[in-house]
């Protein structure tokens, strides 16, 4: 009994490597799938999966504009506050503002290259661009924290 399962499965391994489906007729009304039709529907596949990962793409780029667009206004702000601070507070103050302009520029210096990149290659840039407005993000939260003090 022990070796009876493992026999049957190989006989009927056996059995379905020999059979020869070319002698098998089709079955009326049902269409033959040919390789030029599974040609065709990977071709469409692809091409579907390639303007979904555009739209992403885009979403995702659009998404990041809106953001920076945002924290442009919340830096004039900040720059308002800060002009009211004097001496040595003003010059640290104008130092952290430089950096975060420096920050903000640096993403969208990689939001330029990623809006130019491929649509296969998006997916790498989309991670320097999220460590890259990590660091834009936290540059500016210290620098508003300082300025509320």
């Amino acid at each position: 009994m022990r070796y009876f399962t493992p026999c049957l499965f190989s006989l009927s391994l056996f059995l379905v490597a020999c059979a020869d489906e070319s002698s098998t007729p089709p079955v009326p009304g049902e269409t033959q799938v040919t390789g030029d039709d599974v040609k065709q529907k990977m071709e469409e596949a692809a091409d579907t999966a390639k303007e979904f990962t555009k739209q992403k793409r885009d979403e995702y780029s659009k998404q990041l504009d809106q953001q920076l667009e945002d924290l442009d206004q919340k830096i004039a702000e900040l720059e308002a506050k800060g002009a009211k601070l004097k001496d040595d507070a003003k010059v640290k103050w104008n130092e952290q503002l430089e950096d975060l302009k420096a920050k903000r520029g640096k993403v969208a210096e990689k939001l330029k290259e990623f809006n130019e990149s491929s649509a296969e290659a998006w997916e790498g840039l989309k991670k320097d661009l999220d460590i890259a407005w990590g660091n834009l993000k936290a540059a500016y939260d210290k620098t508003a924290e300082e300025v509320k003090e």
